[in-house]
């Protein structure tokens, strides 16, 4: 069954179709010429529509441009399941308030009155849903809008929050249950929850970046995806559109001819320059990043390699580095165990996989997508670290000086863009990865320093 709130995967790319991740093994094709058992309707012209200037942005002649606008503008048909209100709910709050969604966080598109990724849909214009570029374009400190970059100060989670107010006290009936109102306010802004409707807890996840997916062999932050078509496919199919079957959809599957450009194009993107360090510190952070062993598991020159780190779930286990023991060839982490029960359960009878599996899993063998376990999280792609705080894969760690201290040293209490992070809730967990945590301070700052250059 589908999330009550679909957006959350479309967002995350995450493995979290069907209200549970991904247990499947890999179903063995990757052509995506044999990807959709059935046609589809005809896909929305989306040549036409003019978007906001981003500096990564490619031009009507590029053979990307198509993907480029679905990126920008398609939510797939899946406007019709989203639960939200109709479009015209919301054009009365803009009427109101012209500056509702910059208060939100939202990026203002000048060719819209709505901003960009919070869309009317394409296919039924009275409703609205989510495209991917509602968390995936970034206006950075210089001003530029960046396609694949995180949102970092979008308050998603509150604006649901403030229309389900508006919408029921103009008597409708709320479209978040009081379970949904619950988890969203613990949130905060650039996070997601990674778990199913139904989960009691929420379980924050951080707004990825969309960069070098057509390199990875690792995807989502459990790194349960084998390639960008079989998330990108997984978070369409999780938002709505063919679930949970192609006789009970709602939502028809869509035609390759109308992902395919998309996959194309955001398996193309990469990030920006990083700003300028001083070299003297990255060259001594870039020693300190050797010596301490990064690279063992964060790859900067080759995203390819960037595999999943096991997470020893012993009570007493340890974090080690690639090769340091025989059981943990990959090394070992131990962040955040509230995200396990997302895969192993808990004694509770929560996580875990759901009702939903037998369909996902047909899904999954329908269209050949590359699935794989996961027994830990997929190391992060350093790039742009410059741009993404907080830090791990729930954001519980404000700075990158404070992610290289011991756990016990770093804050327990943060403001992210106005909300207060509190590591003490179970989703905010800010222990595990101690390593690069023993160092002394001027080579915590030149360490520092060489992540933010890259």
């Amino acid at each position: 069954m589908r999330r009550r709130l679909p957006v959350l995967s479309l967002l995350l790319l995450s493995a979290f179709a069907c209200d549970g991740p991904l247990p499947a093994g890999d179903a063995g094709r990757t052509d995506a010429g044999d990807s959709a058992p059935d046609a589809g309707p005809p896909p929305p012209d989306v040549q036409g529509l003019s978007g906001p200037e981003v500096a990564n942005g490619v031009p009507p002649s590029d053979p990307l441009y198509e993907g480029q606008q679905r990126f920008l503008w398609d939510a797939f048909g899946t406007e019709r399941v989203s639960g939200l209100p109709p479009a015209a709910f919301f054009e009365g709050l803009l009427a109101e308030d012209p500056a509702l969604f910059d208060a939100y966080g939202f990026l203002d598109d000048p060719a819209d009155d709505f901003p960009v990724g919070f869309k009317r849909g394409l296919e039924d214009p009275t409703r609205v849903s989510v495209t991917c570029a509602l968390c995936h374009v970034a206006e950075l400190p210089d001003g530029r809008l960046w396609l694949g970059a995180p949102n970092v100060g979008l308050r998603w989670p509150a604006f649901l929050l403030f229309a389900d107010d508006r919408w029921t006290a103009d008597g409708n009936a709320p479209f978040l249950s009081a379970l949904d109102r619950a988890k969203l306010a613990e949130l905060g802004p650039g996070r997601v929850g990674a778990e199913s409707s139904s989960y009691e807890q929420a379980v924050p996840a951080d707004y990825p970046t969309y960069f070098s997916l057509g390199q990875r062999t690792s995807l989502n932050y459990l790194g349960t995806g084998g390639d960008a078509r079989t998330e990108i496919y997984l978070s369409v199919y999780s938002a709505g559109a063919g679930n949970p079957n192609p006789r009970d959809a709602e939502v028809p599957w869509p035609s390759a001819a109308r992902l395919d450009p998309m996959i194309a194009f955001m398996s193309a993107l990469e990030p920006p320059a990083a700003p300028p360090q001083d070299a003297a510190s990255v060259s001594a952070g870039r020693a300190v990043y050797e010596r301490e062993g990064c690279d063992g598991c964060h790859h900067v020159d080759d995203p390819s390699a960037l595999g999943v780190v096991t997470y020893d779930a012993d009570p007493m286990g340890a974090e080690r580095r690639p090769g340091e023991h025989p059981d943990f060839p990959n090394g070992s982490i131990r962040t955040s165990r509230l995200h396990r029960v997302l895969i192993d359960g808990d004694e509770m009878g929560g996580g875990g996989p759901d009702e939903g599996l037998a369909d996902l899993f047909r899904f999954i063998t329908r269209n050949g997508l590359r699935t794989r376990l996961s027994d830990g999280y997929r190391a992060a792609d350093l790039r742009m670290v410059w741009f993404t705080a907080p830090f791990l894969h729930n954001g519980s760690v404000p700075t990158l000086e404070d992610l290289l201290r011991p756990p016990a040293e770093r804050p327990v209490t943060f403001e992210r863009h106005g909300f207060e992070v509190d590591t003490a809730a179970p989703g905010n967990d800010n222990g595990g990865h101690t390593f690069g945590t023993t160092i002394t301070e001027e080579e915590r700052t030149a360490l520092a320093a060489y992540l933010r250059s890259l």
